[in-house]
């Protein structure tokens, strides 16, 4: 135990030199050179139907990623993410509207909340393989639907009308922009971190073979527990801050587009890279307002996902950034 919180503590004070590091290369420049125009843009436009599109992007990039980091380092594939985001959302509408918490202390429960209900579908539904989990996941996350709008239910779980009136997280949009900027990047940050520490190994080694790492001594089940509630408890604080944006939450939430959501960005960006999911989350947002008044949404992304297995079947991301590093390569001479 003393070496473990040991090799912890270095992990922490190594972190900074790692981040200097990290920041040197093409794709870390790149990176805070991104981040650098977020924190400004409120400085260019303080319209809150603008900063609405940006905040939106930032919340789905929390949800993509927590899908990622299950289906993209552990290998399992789930089709009911919805489960947590909508849970957690329920969660964090009534703390703040029947218990009156803050919204960050709403927010703190109705992740932790998510991450119980991990725990617990994961105890069910983790010794599945292949399809049997996504199908397993997809079935819980129907059920919750049907349930929550049960008129039978509606005075413990507020029927097809859900929760509205929901206090907001602030009345400032630029106050909101930053919050959750802040929350995306702190996100990012620990799942990034989670993936190259020795747990993040184990994660892959059970991706990459499963038998093996069973063979070898690792308890698999285990670890495919612990990283469903990782998942879970992201997909939770994305769930929180999207009810908390949209002031409103109803049974609509667990249906299967929401959980398919995260899966077409994340694919979009590119699976098992984490900041993959952020990119496909902002062309995910921006795409669909673009095409919101021409075709359904759903349709475009449809063409574009197909798109992207038949061209790019690693994502966006990694193309582009090889791309670009040879665009910035001839610029600079090398």
């Amino acid at each position: 135990m003393t070496k473990q919180i040991e090799r912890i503590s270095n992990e922490i004070k190594e972190f900074p030199k790692y981040l200097k590091d990290w920041a040197k290369t093409f794709k870390g420049g790149l990176t805070v050179l991104c981040l650098i125009g977020l924190f400004l843009m409120p400085l260019v436009t303080t319209s809150p139907y603008f900063l609405g599109i940006f905040i939106l992007a930032m919340i789905y990039s929390i949800y993509a990623a927590s899908w990622d980091f299950l289906a993209g380092f552990v290998g399992k594939v789930s089709f009911g993410q919805a489960i947590f985001f909508g849970l957690s959302g329920y969660i964090t509408a009534a703390s703040l509207k029947f218990i009156h918490y803050p919204w960050w202390g709403a927010l703190i429960f109705g992740s932790l909340f998510a991450a119980l209900v991990g725990l617990i579908i994961g105890l069910i539904t983790l010794r599945l393989k292949g399809p049997y989990l996504a199908l397993g996941t997809m079935v819980i996350a129907i059920i919750l639907q049907k349930l929550f709008a049960l008129y039978e239910l509606k005075p413990l779980l507020w029927g097809d009308e859900g929760i509205s009136g929901i206090p907001p997280l602030s009345t400032n949009a630029i106050e909101v922009y930053y919050v959750i900027l802040i929350f995306m990047i702190i996100s990012f940050i620990v799942m990034i971190k989670l993936t190259k520490i020795n747990i993040g190994i184990i994660f892959r080694s059970i991706r990459d073979d499963e038998t093996g790492s069973d063979a070898s001594g690792i308890n698999t089940v285990k670890y495919k527990i612990i990283a469903f509630m990782i998942s879970s408890i992201f997909a939770g604080i994305a769930g929180g801050l999207f009810v908390m944006i949209n002031r409103a939450v109803n049974p609509l939430i667990f249906q299967s587009l929401y959980s398919f959501y995260p899966i077409v960005m994340a694919a979009l960006g590119g699976i098992a890279t984490i900041s993959g999911a952020a990119l496909g989350a902002f062309i995910f947002v921006f795409l669909g307002e673009i095409v919101r008044d021409l075709a359904d949404p759903l349709f475009i992304f449809s063409i574009v996902l197909i798109l992207i297995v038949r061209f790019a079947s690693e994502g966006i991301l990694k193309s582009a950034l090889e791309r670009l590093k040879e665009f910035w390569d001839v610029l600079i001479g090398r």
